[in-house]
């Protein structure tokens, strides 16, 4: 790895990740540059990459920014043995995929055997729980999917382990890039995309979320306790009240432009 320090469009160019998203991490403490200069530059040392890329580590198996804070800066934190948990959430991802590599070969070559097994997500999400699991109980008093769980019942869960699991992937990725945002207006056309990707996420995995549904489902976010303590995991502890005025004001405007065809 290189030794120098990095600046911001380096360390974007090297990881994927967006300037916003390190200077949010930085402003929450998760992640801030060992070095500022005089100029204000941000500069990332090889120990810092070094903690991003576990970031991203626990960020595969759906634990919140704020958690991961958390479990990084507690005492008893042991990066080896969650590097080992981390390789094998990864190598039975590698097998899923094998799996459904030989699967398209043997269809190019003529096979005719309809086979569904490799797809599936089960060995990898019963490792990713077991290593949640794990996690809590050893290193950090996180409430890492409490709330989460709650609001689903055991059996539910077991009957949909896949798509719950698909749910909450969805929900981290909007939520975690919706707190970017916090202080941009509810109806700026950035938060007004993640409304949007949510309606639409809803409506092809759930049921059909029109306006009026999704400005339900908006008050509701606010008003239930269990929902908005779990979208607040995701950034600040008023989150969910700003996803609801986003919310508000998309479903303000679809109704206007419906009134004006």
């Amino acid at each position: 790895m290189n030794k120098k320090p990095m600046t911001v469009h380096e360390v974007v160019n090297l990881t994927g990740i967006t300037a916003r998203t390190l200077h949010y991490y930085d402003e929450i403490g998760l992640l801030k540059p060992s070095i500022v200069t005089e100029a204000r530059y941000r500069l990332y040392t090889e120990e810092d990459l070094i903690r991003l890329q576990e970031i991203l580590f626990f960020r595969e198996v759906g634990f919140a920014l704020k958690e991961i804070k958390k479990l990084l800066d507690a005492p008893h934190y042991n990066r080896s043995e969650a590097l080992e948990r981390h390789l094998s959430i990864l190598e039975a991802q590698k097998e899923r995929i094998d799996g459904i590599i030989a699967l398209i070969k043997n269809e190019i070559n003529g096979g005719k055997n309809l086979a569904f097994t490799a797809f599936s997500q089960s060995k990898v999400i019963e490792l990713q729980t077991q290593f949640r699991d794990e996690i809590i109980e050893r290193w950090g008093n996180t409430e890492s999917f409490r709330q989460f769980e709650e609001i689903f019942s055991s059996q539910s869960r077991k009957i949909q382990n896949e798509q719950i699991s698909s749910f909450y992937c969805t929900a981290q990725e909007l939520f975690e890039k919706l707190a970017t945002y916090e202080g941009k207006t509810p109806s700026c056309l950035e938060v007004q995309q993640i409304v949007q990707k949510w309606q639409e996420y809803i409506s092809e995995h759930f049921y059909q979320c029109d306006s009026q549904m999704l400005s339900y489902l908006g008050n509701l976010y606010l008003t239930d306790e269990r929902f908005s303590e779990f979208i607040n995991r995701f950034g600040g502890e008023n989150l969910a009240m700003f996803f609801s005025k986003a919310i508000e004001a998309y479903c303000t405007k679809q109704r206007s432009e419906s009134n004006e065809r």
